[in-house]
Protein backbone atom coordinates (compact mmCIF):
# COMPACT_ATOMS: atom_id res chain seq x y z
CA UNK A 1 0.00 0.00 0.00
CA UNK A 2 0.81 3.27 -0.35
CA UNK A 3 -0.28 6.64 0.47
CA UNK A 4 -0.93 8.09 -2.48
CA UNK A 5 -2.87 4.40 -3.73
CA UNK A 6 -5.83 2.65 -2.69
CA UNK A 7 -6.03 1.69 1.04
CA UNK A 8 -7.94 -1.08 2.56
CA UNK A 9 -11.08 -0.30 4.94
CA UNK A 10 -12.04 -2.38 7.90
CA UNK A 11 -15.76 -2.56 7.84
CA UNK A 12 -17.16 -5.31 9.55
CA UNK A 13 -15.49 -6.97 12.99
CA UNK A 14 -16.52 -10.10 14.92
CA UNK A 15 -14.54 -11.70 17.23
CA UNK A 16 -14.66 -14.65 19.99
CA UNK A 17 -12.25 -14.28 22.46
CA UNK A 18 -11.35 -15.77 26.15
CA UNK A 19 -13.01 -12.85 27.58
CA UNK A 20 -16.37 -12.96 25.45
CA UNK A 21 -17.95 -14.64 22.35
CA UNK A 22 -18.30 -11.08 20.73
CA UNK A 23 -15.77 -7.74 20.40
CA UNK A 24 -18.40 -5.76 22.40
CA UNK A 25 -17.95 -8.33 25.75
CA UNK A 26 -14.37 -8.50 24.91
CA UNK A 27 -13.81 -4.74 24.73
CA UNK A 28 -15.76 -4.45 28.13
CA UNK A 29 -13.48 -6.92 29.83
CA UNK A 30 -10.30 -5.43 29.03
CA UNK A 31 -12.01 -1.96 30.17
CA UNK A 32 -12.87 -3.43 33.54
CA UNK A 33 -9.49 -4.99 33.83
CA UNK A 34 -10.68 -8.69 33.75
CA UNK A 35 -8.53 -11.27 32.76
CA UNK A 36 -9.48 -14.51 30.66
CA UNK A 37 -7.34 -17.47 32.63
CA UNK A 38 -9.00 -20.62 33.56
CA UNK A 39 -7.54 -23.91 34.36
CA UNK A 40 -8.48 -25.92 30.86
CA UNK A 41 -8.27 -30.12 30.21
CA UNK A 42 -7.33 -31.00 26.72
CA UNK A 43 -9.93 -32.64 25.10
CA UNK A 44 -9.03 -34.30 21.71
CA UNK A 45 -7.69 -37.25 23.24
CA UNK A 46 -4.58 -37.38 21.11
CA UNK A 47 -1.80 -37.67 24.50
CA UNK A 48 -2.88 -40.33 26.87
CA UNK A 49 -4.00 -38.87 30.09
CA UNK A 50 -5.72 -35.72 31.18
CA UNK A 51 -3.43 -32.51 30.50
CA UNK A 52 -4.72 -29.36 32.59
CA UNK A 53 -2.93 -26.31 32.58
CA UNK A 54 -3.69 -22.62 32.74
CA UNK A 55 -4.83 -21.02 29.42
CA UNK A 56 -7.09 -18.57 28.12
CA UNK A 57 -9.94 -21.05 26.60
CA UNK A 58 -13.51 -20.11 24.93
CA UNK A 59 -16.43 -20.52 25.95
CA UNK A 60 -17.97 -24.22 25.39
CA UNK A 61 -21.38 -23.43 23.85
CA UNK A 62 -20.73 -21.95 20.57
CA UNK A 63 -24.01 -21.09 18.88
CA UNK A 64 -25.05 -22.68 15.92
CA UNK A 65 -23.81 -21.30 12.44
CA UNK A 66 -27.14 -20.17 10.20
CA UNK A 67 -25.27 -21.27 7.23
CA UNK A 68 -25.42 -24.88 8.01
CA UNK A 69 -27.67 -27.27 9.06
CA UNK A 70 -27.53 -29.65 11.71
CA UNK A 71 -26.15 -32.70 10.03
CA UNK A 72 -23.10 -30.53 8.71
CA UNK A 73 -22.45 -28.77 12.01
CA UNK A 74 -21.29 -32.05 13.17
CA UNK A 75 -19.00 -33.01 10.55
CA UNK A 76 -17.24 -29.08 11.53
CA UNK A 77 -13.84 -28.90 13.62
CA UNK A 78 -13.75 -26.56 16.45
CA UNK A 79 -11.69 -24.07 13.92
CA UNK A 80 -14.29 -24.20 11.14
CA UNK A 81 -16.94 -23.79 13.77
CA UNK A 82 -15.63 -20.75 15.23
CA UNK A 83 -14.06 -19.01 11.93
CA UNK A 84 -18.16 -19.46 10.40
CA UNK A 85 -20.13 -18.05 13.40
CA UNK A 86 -17.52 -15.44 13.43
CA UNK A 87 -17.44 -14.83 9.78
CA UNK A 88 -21.40 -14.52 9.64
CA UNK A 89 -20.94 -11.83 12.07
CA UNK A 90 -18.72 -9.80 10.68
CA UNK A 91 -20.16 -9.82 7.04
CA UNK A 92 -23.67 -8.46 8.69
CA UNK A 93 -21.51 -6.14 10.80
CA UNK A 94 -20.30 -4.99 7.50
CA UNK A 95 -23.78 -3.51 6.85
CA UNK A 96 -24.15 -4.59 2.95
CA UNK A 97 -27.48 -3.70 1.25
CA UNK A 98 -28.62 -5.86 -1.90
CA UNK A 99 -27.12 -2.98 -4.35
CA UNK A 100 -23.63 -3.13 -2.89
CA UNK A 101 -23.13 -6.79 -1.51
CA UNK A 102 -20.44 -8.12 -3.74
CA UNK A 103 -20.91 -10.81 -5.83
CA UNK A 104 -19.74 -14.30 -5.18
CA UNK A 105 -17.24 -14.11 -7.43
CA UNK A 106 -15.91 -10.46 -6.45
CA UNK A 107 -15.38 -11.71 -2.51
CA UNK A 108 -12.39 -13.78 -1.31
CA UNK A 109 -11.36 -15.32 2.02
CA UNK A 110 -8.14 -15.27 3.33
CA UNK A 111 -7.02 -17.34 6.58
CA UNK A 112 -4.15 -17.13 9.02
CA UNK A 113 -3.20 -19.56 11.58
CA UNK A 114 -0.76 -20.72 12.94
CA UNK A 115 -2.14 -24.60 13.47
CA UNK A 116 -5.59 -24.69 13.08
CA UNK A 117 -6.24 -27.94 11.43
CA UNK A 118 -2.76 -29.40 13.38
CA UNK A 119 -5.10 -31.80 15.62
CA UNK A 120 -7.41 -33.12 12.88
CA UNK A 121 -4.72 -34.42 10.73
CA UNK A 122 -2.96 -36.22 13.94
CA UNK A 123 -6.35 -37.56 14.91
CA UNK A 124 -7.17 -38.86 11.25
CA UNK A 125 -2.85 -40.48 11.58
CA UNK A 126 -3.75 -42.00 14.90
CA UNK A 127 -7.40 -43.32 13.64
CA UNK A 128 -5.84 -44.56 10.29
CA UNK A 129 -2.93 -46.35 12.68
CA UNK A 130 -4.91 -48.06 15.93
CA UNK A 131 -8.47 -48.53 14.58
CA UNK A 132 -7.37 -49.28 10.54
CA UNK A 133 -8.33 -46.92 7.68
CA UNK A 134 -11.57 -48.84 7.20
CA UNK A 135 -12.65 -47.13 10.47
CA UNK A 136 -11.71 -44.25 9.60
CA UNK A 137 -14.66 -41.36 8.52
CA UNK A 138 -14.43 -40.17 4.81
CA UNK A 139 -15.13 -36.90 6.09
CA UNK A 140 -12.20 -36.80 8.93
CA UNK A 141 -9.39 -36.22 6.06
CA UNK A 142 -11.13 -33.02 4.52
CA UNK A 143 -12.53 -31.52 8.16
CA UNK A 144 -9.08 -31.88 9.47
CA UNK A 145 -7.40 -30.29 6.62
CA UNK A 146 -5.12 -26.89 7.10
CA UNK A 147 -7.31 -25.20 4.35
CA UNK A 148 -10.56 -26.42 6.18
CA UNK A 149 -11.76 -23.32 8.38
CA UNK A 150 -11.02 -20.96 5.11
CA UNK A 151 -13.00 -23.43 2.81
CA UNK A 152 -16.08 -24.02 5.58
CA UNK A 153 -15.99 -19.76 5.50
CA UNK A 154 -16.40 -19.78 2.16
CA UNK A 155 -19.43 -22.14 2.02
CA UNK A 156 -20.89 -19.88 5.22
CA UNK A 157 -20.79 -16.73 3.01
CA UNK A 158 -20.52 -17.90 -0.29
CA UNK A 159 -17.55 -16.25 -0.93
CA UNK A 160 -16.61 -17.97 -4.81
CA UNK A 161 -13.16 -15.83 -4.96
CA UNK A 162 -9.99 -17.43 -3.94
CA UNK A 163 -9.24 -19.22 -0.70
CA UNK A 164 -6.23 -19.54 1.16
CA UNK A 165 -4.63 -20.45 4.27
CA UNK A 166 -1.21 -18.62 5.41
CA UNK A 167 0.78 -19.47 8.31
CA UNK A 168 3.31 -17.50 9.99
CA UNK A 169 3.18 -18.01 13.70
CA UNK A 170 2.07 -14.86 15.37
CA UNK A 171 1.92 -12.86 12.37
CA UNK A 172 0.19 -14.93 10.58
CA UNK A 173 -3.13 -12.91 10.81
CA UNK A 174 -0.84 -9.81 9.27
CA UNK A 175 0.68 -11.90 6.27
CA UNK A 176 -3.55 -12.51 5.61
CA UNK A 177 -3.90 -8.88 6.22
CA UNK A 178 -1.32 -8.22 3.45
CA UNK A 179 -2.68 -10.71 0.76
CA UNK A 180 -6.11 -9.42 1.24
CA UNK A 181 -4.86 -5.67 1.29
CA UNK A 182 -3.28 -6.91 -2.39
CA UNK A 183 -6.04 -8.66 -3.85
CA UNK A 184 -8.18 -5.51 -3.29
CA UNK A 185 -5.59 -3.20 -4.33
CA UNK A 186 -5.14 -5.30 -7.56
CA UNK A 187 -8.89 -5.34 -8.33
CA UNK A 188 -8.46 -9.14 -7.48
CA UNK A 189 -11.71 -9.20 -5.19
CA UNK A 190 -13.94 -6.23 -3.56
CA UNK A 191 -14.50 -7.21 -0.06
CA UNK A 192 -12.34 -10.04 1.70
CA UNK A 193 -13.14 -12.23 4.15
CA UNK A 194 -9.92 -11.87 6.21
CA UNK A 195 -9.75 -14.47 9.40
CA UNK A 196 -7.31 -15.79 12.24
CA UNK A 197 -8.23 -18.28 14.22
CA UNK A 198 -6.32 -20.97 16.84
CA UNK A 199 -7.35 -23.33 19.30
CA UNK A 200 -5.67 -25.14 22.45
CA UNK A 201 -4.22 -28.71 21.58
CA UNK A 202 -1.91 -30.69 24.49
CA UNK A 203 1.33 -29.42 23.44
CA UNK A 204 0.20 -25.78 23.35
CA UNK A 205 -1.33 -26.33 27.24
CA UNK A 206 2.26 -28.10 28.27
CA UNK A 207 4.34 -25.62 27.12
CA UNK A 208 2.81 -22.71 28.65
CA UNK A 209 3.35 -21.36 32.55
CA UNK A 210 1.71 -22.12 35.42
CA UNK A 211 0.76 -18.19 35.85
CA UNK A 212 -0.75 -15.11 34.21
CA UNK A 213 1.56 -13.19 31.65
CA UNK A 214 3.51 -9.75 33.15
CA UNK A 215 3.91 -7.67 30.30
CA UNK A 216 7.29 -5.46 30.28
CA UNK A 217 7.59 -7.25 33.72
CA UNK A 218 10.91 -7.65 35.62
CA UNK A 219 10.16 -11.18 36.03
CA UNK A 220 8.44 -12.24 33.15
CA UNK A 221 8.09 -15.64 31.99
CA UNK A 222 5.90 -15.91 29.10
CA UNK A 223 2.28 -16.22 28.91
CA UNK A 224 -0.16 -19.07 29.26
CA UNK A 225 -1.71 -20.34 25.68
CA UNK A 226 -4.87 -18.22 24.33
CA UNK A 227 -7.29 -19.23 21.90
CA UNK A 228 -9.50 -17.10 19.84
CA UNK A 229 -11.21 -16.74 16.16
CA UNK A 230 -11.23 -12.91 14.71
CA UNK A 231 -12.87 -11.89 10.83
CA UNK A 232 -12.71 -8.99 9.60
CA UNK A 233 -14.25 -7.65 6.34
CA UNK A 234 -11.85 -5.50 3.96
CA UNK A 235 -12.97 -3.60 1.12
CA UNK A 236 -11.37 -1.00 -0.50
CA UNK A 237 -11.61 2.46 1.38
CA UNK A 238 -12.82 4.67 -1.38
CA UNK A 239 -15.63 2.05 -2.38
CA UNK A 240 -16.81 1.38 1.58
CA UNK A 241 -17.30 5.44 1.62
CA UNK A 242 -19.30 5.48 -1.74
CA UNK A 243 -21.96 2.93 -0.48
CA UNK A 244 -22.11 4.83 3.24
CA UNK A 245 -20.37 2.06 5.05
CA UNK A 246 -19.14 2.25 8.48
CA UNK A 247 -15.86 2.09 8.29
CA UNK A 248 -14.03 0.85 11.54
CA UNK A 249 -10.37 1.62 10.42
CA UNK A 250 -8.42 2.56 7.27
CA UNK A 251 -5.18 0.38 6.87
CA UNK A 252 -2.97 2.99 5.93
CA UNK A 253 0.18 1.34 6.48
CA UNK A 254 1.23 -2.58 6.55
CA UNK A 255 4.73 -3.94 6.58
CA UNK A 256 5.40 -7.55 7.92
CA UNK A 257 9.70 -8.23 7.86
CA UNK A 258 11.30 -11.28 8.74
CA UNK A 259 14.11 -10.89 11.62
CA UNK A 260 17.77 -11.32 11.03
CA UNK A 261 19.96 -13.95 10.46
CA UNK A 262 21.41 -13.22 13.79
CA UNK A 263 18.14 -13.74 15.24
CA UNK A 264 17.89 -10.46 15.82
CA UNK A 265 13.78 -8.66 15.98
CA UNK A 266 12.44 -6.99 12.75
CA UNK A 267 10.32 -4.69 15.08
CA UNK A 268 12.13 -1.56 14.38
CA UNK A 269 12.10 -1.43 10.67
CA UNK A 270 8.51 -2.87 10.29
CA UNK A 271 7.39 0.38 12.26
CA UNK A 272 9.28 2.42 10.37
CA UNK A 273 8.22 0.62 6.98
CA UNK A 274 4.28 1.16 7.81
CA UNK A 275 5.01 4.54 8.85
CA UNK A 276 6.84 5.05 5.55
CA UNK A 277 3.82 3.52 4.00
CA UNK A 278 1.13 5.32 5.65
CA UNK A 279 2.96 9.01 5.57
CA UNK A 280 2.53 9.27 9.00
CA UNK A 281 4.97 10.64 10.97
CA UNK A 282 6.23 9.01 14.74
CA UNK A 283 4.29 12.11 16.84
CA UNK A 284 1.29 12.14 15.10
CA UNK A 285 0.50 8.26 16.19
CA UNK A 286 -1.94 8.48 19.43
CA UNK A 287 -1.70 4.87 20.38
CA UNK A 288 0.18 1.72 19.74
CA UNK A 289 -0.93 -1.65 20.63
CA UNK A 290 1.88 -4.12 21.63
CA UNK A 291 1.30 -7.63 21.11
CA UNK A 292 4.01 -8.40 24.83
CA UNK A 293 2.46 -10.84 26.88
CA UNK A 294 5.60 -11.69 29.32
CA UNK A 295 8.14 -13.34 26.77
CA UNK A 296 11.36 -12.67 27.33
CA UNK A 297 12.88 -11.68 24.02
CA UNK A 298 9.58 -10.27 22.13
CA UNK A 299 8.84 -8.08 24.95
CA UNK A 300 12.01 -6.63 25.11
CA UNK A 301 12.10 -6.38 21.04
CA UNK A 302 8.77 -4.40 21.26
CA UNK A 303 9.86 -2.18 24.07
CA UNK A 304 12.75 -0.82 22.79
CA UNK A 305 11.62 -0.63 19.00
CA UNK A 306 7.73 1.24 20.27
CA UNK A 307 10.48 3.73 22.42
CA UNK A 308 12.99 3.80 19.53
CA UNK A 309 10.26 5.17 17.44
CA UNK A 310 7.56 6.99 19.42
CA UNK A 311 9.22 7.80 22.59
CA UNK A 312 6.52 8.27 25.54
CA UNK A 313 4.36 10.84 23.48
CA UNK A 314 1.88 7.99 22.62
CA UNK A 315 0.11 5.54 25.20
CA UNK A 316 0.92 1.56 24.79
CA UNK A 317 -1.37 -1.07 25.51
CA UNK A 318 -1.20 -5.08 25.36
CA UNK A 319 -4.38 -7.05 25.26
CA UNK A 320 -2.17 -10.33 26.32
CA UNK A 321 -2.00 -10.03 29.92
CA UNK A 322 -5.66 -10.44 29.96
CA UNK A 323 -5.97 -13.29 26.69
CA UNK A 324 -2.88 -15.40 26.66
CA UNK A 325 -0.53 -16.10 23.64
CA UNK A 326 -3.41 -16.25 21.10
CA UNK A 327 -0.74 -17.36 18.30
CA UNK A 328 -1.67 -16.65 15.06
CA UNK A 329 -5.20 -14.81 15.90
CA UNK A 330 -2.91 -12.15 17.71
CA UNK A 331 -2.58 -9.65 14.95
CA UNK A 332 -6.02 -9.58 13.82
CA UNK A 333 -7.15 -9.19 17.54
CA UNK A 334 -5.14 -6.31 18.36
CA UNK A 335 -6.57 -4.69 14.82
CA UNK A 336 -10.45 -5.14 15.90
CA UNK A 337 -9.34 -3.53 19.62
CA UNK A 338 -7.17 -0.66 18.00
CA UNK A 339 -10.33 -0.15 15.94
CA UNK A 340 -12.61 0.46 18.63
CA UNK A 341 -9.77 2.23 20.92
CA UNK A 342 -9.93 4.49 17.99
CA UNK A 343 -13.87 4.77 17.82
CA UNK A 344 -14.54 4.83 21.70
CA UNK A 345 -11.48 7.24 22.60
CA UNK A 346 -10.33 5.38 25.25
CA UNK A 347 -7.31 3.11 25.63
CA UNK A 348 -7.07 -0.61 27.94
CA UNK A 349 -5.85 -0.85 30.57
CA UNK A 350 -2.46 -3.79 29.82
CA UNK A 351 -3.48 -6.31 32.69
CA UNK A 352 -0.37 -7.74 34.51
CA UNK A 353 1.51 -4.52 34.34
CA UNK A 354 4.06 -4.62 37.38
CA UNK A 355 7.69 -4.93 38.65
CA UNK A 356 8.23 -3.48 35.43
CA UNK A 357 11.91 -4.46 34.08
CA UNK A 358 14.07 -1.62 34.62
CA UNK A 359 16.11 -2.61 32.11
CA UNK A 360 13.59 -1.59 29.20
CA UNK A 361 13.03 1.45 28.35
CA UNK A 362 9.80 3.64 30.28
CA UNK A 363 6.65 3.30 27.67
CA UNK A 364 3.60 5.10 28.28
CA UNK A 365 1.60 1.91 29.52
CA UNK A 366 -0.83 1.73 32.24
CA UNK A 367 -2.70 -0.39 34.11
CA UNK A 368 -5.91 1.91 34.32
CA UNK A 369 -8.20 3.05 31.26
CA UNK A 370 -7.27 6.38 29.69
CA UNK A 371 -8.45 8.59 27.54
CA UNK A 372 -6.92 9.17 23.87
CA UNK A 373 -5.83 12.02 22.22
CA UNK A 374 -6.77 12.33 18.92
CA UNK A 375 -4.23 10.53 15.90
CA UNK A 376 -3.69 7.23 14.09
CA UNK A 377 -2.51 4.33 15.74
CA UNK A 378 0.14 1.78 15.58
CA UNK A 379 -0.37 -2.20 16.12
CA UNK A 380 2.61 -4.21 16.37
CA UNK A 381 3.30 -7.82 16.64
CA UNK A 382 6.25 -10.03 16.84
CA UNK A 383 7.68 -13.81 17.35
CA UNK A 384 10.08 -15.82 19.29
CA UNK A 385 11.92 -15.79 15.71
CA UNK A 386 12.12 -11.85 14.92
CA UNK A 387 9.27 -11.79 12.77
CA UNK A 388 7.83 -8.58 13.14
CA UNK A 389 4.35 -7.09 11.51
CA UNK A 390 3.78 -3.20 12.27
CA UNK A 391 0.04 -1.70 10.92
CA UNK A 392 -1.27 2.14 10.94
CA UNK A 393 -4.49 2.55 11.60
CA UNK A 394 -6.78 5.71 11.05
Amino acid sequence: MSPHGPTAAVTGMALASPLGGSLDATWEALLAGRTGFTETAATDGLYPGPVRALSGALADDLPDVPAFGRKRLRALSRESLLVSRVGMLAWRDAGFEPATTPGPEETAVVLGTAAGGLSGYLTVMRDGLTLGPELVSPYAGPQGSLNAAASDLSMASGAQGSILTVTAGRCSGAHALAVAADHIRTGQAEAVLVAAVDVLDPLRLAGGPARAPRPFAADRAGAPPGEAAVVLVVEDTARARARGARVHAEIAGLSVLRGGADGGSAAAPAIAAALADAGVRPGELSVVCSSAAGARHTDRAEAFAVHGAVGSGAAVYSPFGALGDCAGAGTLLQVALTARTLADGRVPPTAGLAGRDPGLPALAASDVPRERAGGPALVLTTDDDGQAAALVLR
